[in-house]
Order: C-alpha cells, then sequence, then structure tokens
C-alpha cells in the first residue's frame, strides 16, 4: 500500500528505532507523548507485502496479532473499552491502492523490505482533517550491517579502504518487538527515558516504549505496566470513547503514573 502525499499541510511524525546504535541525548525518567489519540476504538489493518519479496507472510500475521493482543489483553485487565479490531489485507488487495481506499482503518500496519539507515521501525500519523485521520506504523523485514573493507596495495595510493553494506534478514522475535514499540506509538506515546544519574544496576530498560531496541540479540521485550499507565494517562482508564482526561501531557514523569502529583502537566 502506498502512502498518499497530500498537497496541504499534514503533520507526520517520524519515529524511528536505532538498531545496535547509543543515543547520546538520554533524558530523565519519563515518558514523552506525541500529542494526540483516538477517539473511538481504533481500526487495525494489516496490509501484508509481496510474498514474492517477503515469504514469511504466516510468521508475520502470527507475530502482529500476538503484539496487538498483548497491548489489548493487559489494557484490558483493568476494565474499559479496549478492544482493537483488526482487518487483514494480502498484497493482491492493496498493492496498487492509498490510504484513501481505506477509509475505516484508522491505524495501518506495513512491513517493507528495509531502508538503509540505522532504523528498522517507523511511526506516522496525519490528524489534518476533522473527517479523516490514521497513523501508519512500518516494521521492517531486513537491516542493513556495515563492514569496513580494507584492500592492500603495493603503495598507500593503491590501497582502498571502503565501507561495505550488507542486507540482513530480521528475525521473527525482533519484528515482533518492532512491532510491539511501534503499536505504542499507534496509541499515542512517544518514547520512555532513562535517568542518565541511575546506577546501572537499578536502571529500568524494560518498558517497550524505551527509545532504543536492539536487533540480532535475541531479546524478548514485553509491554510493562509502566506503558500500559502511560496509555492510560493518554485515554483513562475506561479506555477508548471515554472520559478522556483533561489534558494530555507531552512530558509525564514516572513517579506521577504511580502517585498524585496534583494539577501538574508532569503528569
Amino acid at each position: 500500500m502506498r502512502i498518499g502525499l497530500l498537497t496541504w499541510v499534514v503533520v507526520w511524525l517520524l519515529v524511528g528505532i536505532v538498531f545496535m546504535g547509543l543515543i547520546s541525548n538520554v533524558y530523565g525518567d519519563y515518558f514523552k507523548t506525541i500529542g494526540v489519540y483516538h477517539k473511538y476504538n481504533p481500526q487495525i489493518c494489516v496490509m501484508y507485502p509481496d510474498p514474492e519479496l517477503e515469504p514469511r507472510i504466516e510468521m508475520l500475521s502470527e507475530v502482529t496479532f500476538s503484539a496487538i493482543n498483548e497491548w489489548k489483553d493487559k489494557l484490558s485487565a483493568g476494565g474499559g473499552n479496549w478492544e482493537m479490531p483488526v482487518k487483514e489485507y494480502v498484497w493482491s488487495e492493496h498493492g496498487t491502492a492509498t490510504v484513501d481506499d481505506y477509509p475505516n482503518c484508522t491505524l495501518f500496519i506495513n512491513y517493507p523490505e528495509g531502508t538503509e539507515d540505522e532504523s528498522v521501525g517507523r511511526t506516522g500519523f496525519d490528524f489534518s482533517s476533522s473527517e479523516r485521520y490514521y497513523y501508519w506504523v512500518e516494521a521492517d523485514m531486513n537491516t542493513i550491517e556495515r563492514k569496513l573493507s580494507i584492500t592492500l596495495g603495493e603503495t598507500v595510493n593503491e590501497s582502498n579502504i571502503s565501507n561495505k553494506i550488507e542486507w540482513k534478514e530480521i528475525p521473527e522475535s525482533d519484528i515482533r518487538n518492532i512491532i510491539l514499540h511501534e503499536l505504542g506509538h499507534g496509541l499515542g506515546v512517544e518514547h520512555y527515558y532513562v535517568d542518565t544519574n541511575c546506577i546501572e544496576e537499578e536502571c529500568d530498560y524494560s518498558p517497550i516504549m524505551y527509545h532504543s531496541i536492539s536487533v540480532f540479540e535475541e531479546q524478548v521485550k514485553n509491554v510493562t505496566d509502566k506503558d500500559i499507565k502511560m496509555v492510560e494517562r493518554i485515554y483513562g482508564k475506561d479506555g477508548f470513547g471515554g472520559m478522556t482526561p483533561k489534558w494530555i501531557p507531552r512530558t509525564c514523569d514516572v513517579q506521577c503514573l504511580e502517585v498524585d502529583c496534583g494539577n501538574s502537566r508532569m503528569c
């Protein structure tokens, strides 16, 4: 499915997950939010890739539904309306379509082959119209590995150093982690940040919305209680279409998810 290009002003969010990299500007122990939310239950539309390019369709279906159900089940455990209906579309049904061909979809999941940067997932949104809005999330199927190649000649001028790029297939467990993370963006959460002053063994990197995920390390990530409380802070504990809080905090101190911080926009 092609994401339609809009000629008017559209607010887009591009959130990339950096793979096997370090982020230098880490912040304190808090969440940041996107600032927009689903007024009603999101209609998730799963747009499977071309099977000639990506044959792992059955696996993608399994990990995608596993990720969706983990968010839904953990949110529903506290009560409230957290239903997220899902529709699936094979490549032959959507390969040449645009988002306008699916007016009921408010959260698209796509599976691109990959990009030549260090991100393996992205999320964007278009809330420019009161009549039509949607999020789109992407989970890459492949990523790049850069290798330094040195060719020694008889002289310095005949020697050569080049940066070689090799494509690697992203494993099933990592794809599930990416989808879990990107769905969090699709629910309105930006990222979770860890205090740089924490003692290493006490630092909590477990929330699925932590701002960096590594691949090829056999990690098993899950939605944590902190992630759930942040989504509840955006929508209210009664879920989609309920009594949404008076404001959506752009920054939410983790401690204020646990205790009442009073009339504070830090949650």
